[in-house]
């Protein structure tokens, strides 16, 4: 509440005042009621009050003067209150503490009683005669503002002007000018609609942001300006700063994101029953289960999954639990909790495939569950249900989900931190039960990938509680136990690791962190990410162009289907994009903890795509077209990916022609479907749906796993299998990669390695062993090796798959 005390002079009631017109007309004898704000204005206002009677006394008979005195520390107060008692259309409300520009005008907005509220400022800068092309204006607009013709102010002043009213007209869409001219008329009926929140200078952006959102009228009107001969401006260089974060938060708040999720259109969760609800996510669950988790047994692809399958082997085989190895020596570049989780599946399952591909197949089974909790929570269970089978069916997420990759894990505790934190700050005042269940999974995320999980997580929260009104913001404690717990979670490790490896944790840190983001590893440009989202995306990536146009749109409609949960999870997903856009080490799967945000963002526009009226011109085209154009792209890759496989001889069974001819047969439905105009949106999205989870289904289901057979070195019933497993005291050397399925599949301890640095080292291997097998990168000219043998040694190859050369070195009496 403002404390305010009203001088004894009371207003003047006028007889010939007008309590409405229906069309708004104003006479010439308008009444009128003058707004000044004044923080130690002594030296100036008495003159402002004198020339303010003189302007309006020429205008019309029945008018107030308001002095608003915001605290002044001077003779302010002292000098309206004598004009009071001298003229009783003066008026004195007095703040007995500075509250800001803002509060003063709202003060005066209350008190004013007559048809026509004018505000200006006391420093007389102002010729108040001109108000008579104001009144006359008033006729046909609901507000009209002035615009300085010839400012009188200094240039570094104007600069600053100039570029914030670019700002405002840009964020928050006014089309005035001058936003701040500090000249302005309403009409008092429609400034009681209008809400002044700020206390400060962003006042006037809020009133015509305001009047814009509720459709009234609005005119600029040139007026003459003056140099300031008294006082002193409270407006100085050390205002930008505040000036500008408060226009920011409210373009965010009133602007972008000022729905809510029970106003924007989405149906209410108390609108659907549990058991409705309970069945169409577990049905959903059900679905992405069985594509996830069954087929998972073909040969680990070569080089990331068999990389992450032959460390948690190892650990198995050494008994060391600290410090990751590969091929028996030490592998810096990932924390241990992925070869935890899969050392453990193996003691439980056995060494194989489906035990090693089951720990990522569960985290993206977790983070779809995840992603329908949380989404029904936060954006009603239509849109969480759709959030969930946009994230099942985009095309990134159904290949991850069923890869052994560490970035699947990252992704469920980096979806499940920024779920929890959301919890935790949504409602003005942090929870601590969620607060701290964020944590700890950022804590698992760090386990899982490092200080990624980190920058992941803080950034898109801290921002959201800065912008958003309605939400906690947390203090420097909060941090401080979410470090505590994290720390927690990790630190045991790293003091492990630290004992018994003091190298690896400034390796890891520097080399595989710092250094990766600088671009020693996978450099790529800025813009690789770009179609890899779309790709990744699809076929949702259709809904790109029409959702921006929502995202943007100042349409009131547009505005209420934006609650304040669309920022978090733009933030969340943009922040993603771009930090990983920043680093210059690139590779498609970094991607993939923005996933469930872009999924949630997607499910809450299609539920109002397809729950929008027929002929909607606002979600037309993303209820039409790309609907049609997504299902016409599947068809088409279809058809190029099963002629592909066919015509590189990776599948030509009798199943790869089938699929053919199916892909073939709906190319030729969506053409026809995509001239016709008449079907629905929800047919056409569940049409698209359909053919995605088709699609889905041949990649991960048929064609990856015949590129496995076709690629990798083991597959069942080869006779390189069978001949390497042989002898098994054969010496075995891997060359210029990793080639890491050998010791997985051949289950030995004693396979060497030789990186692209070390080849110069194979001739004193094969010296030593003479009888061995060499398993060498298809980029190595065998005649590199051969130069290094003696003269005894004969080389024969005995396999050619993948990327692989197999070689046999003996001595040459022996063959």
């Amino acid at each position: 509440m403002h404390s305010l005390s009203t001088s004894h002079a009371s207003a003047v009631r006028c007889p010939s005042e007008a309590s409405g017109s229906e069309d708004r007309f104003v006479p010439v004898a308008a009444s009128l009621s003058l707004v000044l704000p004044a923080w130690n204005e002594a030296e100036v206002i008495e003159s402002a009050i004198k020339e303010a009677d003189h302007a309006l006394a020429g205008l019309t008979d029945c008018y107030e003067i308001i002095v608003v005195d915001d605290g002044s520390s001077d003779s302010t107060a002292g000098l309206v209150a004598q004009a009071a008692a001298e003229n009783p259309k003066v008026r004195l409300i007095r703040h007995q503490t500075n509250q800001g520009y803002g509060a003063s005008l709202r003060s005066g907005f209350q008190a004013a009683q007559h048809d026509l509220v004018v505000f200006t400022d006391a420093d007389c800068q102002f010729d108040l005669t001109e108000l008579d092309r104001f009144v006359l204006l008033s006729r046909r607009y609901d507000i009209v503002c002035g615009y300085r013709i010839d400012r009188k102010d200094s240039a570094l002043r104007c600069l600053y002007s100039r570029v914030y009213n670019q700002l405002v007209r840009l964020l928050l869409r006014t089309q005035v000018r001058d936003i701040d001219c500090a000249l302005k008329m309403f009409h008092r009926d429609h400034l009681k609609d209008l809400q002044i929140t700020t206390d400060g200078f962003l006042v006037n952006s809020e009133l015509l942001t305001q009047a814009k959102q509720r459709n009234l009228s609005v005119v600029e009107v040139g007026v003459s300006h003056r140099p300031r001969t008294q006082g002193q401006s409270t407006v100085s260089v050390a205002h930008i700063p505040r000036v500008a974060t408060s226009l920011i938060r409210y373009w965010w708040n009133a602007v972008q994101f000022s729905g809510t999720v029970e106003t924007d259109g989405i149906e209410s969760n108390r609108g659907w029953k549990r058991s409705t609800t309970f069945w169409m996510s577990g049905g959903l669950v059900l679905i992405a289960a069985i594509f996830m988790l069954t087929n998972l047994g073909y040969p680990l692809i070569d080089r990331d999954e068999t990389r992450y399958a032959e460390i948690p082997r190892e650990m198995l085989a050494t008994g060391d639990w600290i410090v990751p190895q590969l091929n028996f020596q030490t592998y810096y570049d990932k924390p241990p909790l992925v070869y935890w989780l899969c050392a453990l599946n193996y003691k439980l399952l056995g060494i194989h495939e489906y035990a090693a591909r089951l720990i990522p197949a569960l985290a993206g089974l977790a983070t779809l569950v995840a992603t329908l909790f949380f989404g029904i929570r936060m954006i009603g269970i239509r849109g969480g249900l759709l959030a969930g089978v946009v994230l099942m069916l985009s095309f990134g997420f159904a290949f991850t989900s069923r890869y052994l990759l560490i970035d699947g894990v990252l992704s469920l505790w980096v979806t499940l931190a920024l779920f929890t934190a959301y919890e935790a700050v949504r409602d003005g005042h942090l929870k601590w039960k969620w607060w701290l269940l964020s944590a700890l999974f950022c804590g698992l995320g760090l386990l899982t990938k490092g200080p990624v999980a980190a920058v992941l997580w803080l950034p898109p929260l801290v921002v959201f509680a800065w912008l958003t009104e309605s939400a906690a913001i947390p203090r420097w404690r909060h941090f401080a136990v979410a470090a505590v717990v994290s720390l927690a979670v990790v630190v045991p490790w790293g003091l492990a690791v630290a004992m018994q490896d003091p190298e690896f944790l400034p390796e890891f840190l520097y080399k595989h962190n710092l250094r990766r983001f600088a671009g020693d590893f996978h450099a790529r440009p800025i813009w690789f990410f770009v179609p890899v989202l779309l790709l990744a995306g699809h076929p949702w990536s259709f809904l790109t162009i029409p959702y921006c146009k929502f995202l943007l749109g100042d349409a009131p409609q547009c505005r209420r289907q934006r609650p304040t949960v669309i920022g978090f999870l733009l933030l969340w997903s943009c922040w993603c994009f771009l930090f990983f856009s920043l680093s210059r080490c690139k590779l498609p799967t970094y991607l993939l903890p923005a996933a469930p945000a872009f999924a949630l963002l997607i499910g809450h526009y299609l539920s109002h795509v397809l729950g929008a009226s027929r002929g909607q011109l606002l979600h037309q085209f993303a209820g039409t077209w790309s609907p049609r154009m997504a299902t016409l792209a599947t068809t088409v890759a279809g058809v190029g990916i099963v002629v592909y496989a066919i015509a590189s001889g990776i599948d030509t069974s009798h199943a790869a022609y089938l699929w053919g001819v199916l892909w073939l047969l709906l190319s030729v439905v969506a053409v026809v479907v995509l001239v016709r105009r008449q079907q629905r949106p929800q047919v056409a999205w569940a049409s698209s749906a359909i053919v995605a989870l088709g699609f889905a289904v041949m990649m991960m289901h048929v064609m990856v796993p015949a590129y496995s057979r076709d690629r990798m070195l083991f597959v069942p019933d080869s006779p390189l299998t069978s001949q390497l497993n042989a002898d098994p005291g054969q010496a075995i050397a891997t060359v210029a990669h990793e080639f890491s399925e050998v010791p997985f599949y051949l289950r030995r301890s004693d396979i060497s390695n030789f990186n692209d640095r070390q080849i110069d080292r194979v001739g004193l291997f094969v010296a030593k062993h003479h009888d061995a097998i060499l398993i060498v990168d298809e980029r190595v000219p065998i005649d590199q090796i051969r130069d290094q043998l003696p003269r005894d040694l004969a080389v024969t190859k005995i396999a050619d798959r993948g990327l692989a050369q197999v070689w046999e070195v003996a001595p040459v009496k022996l063959r």
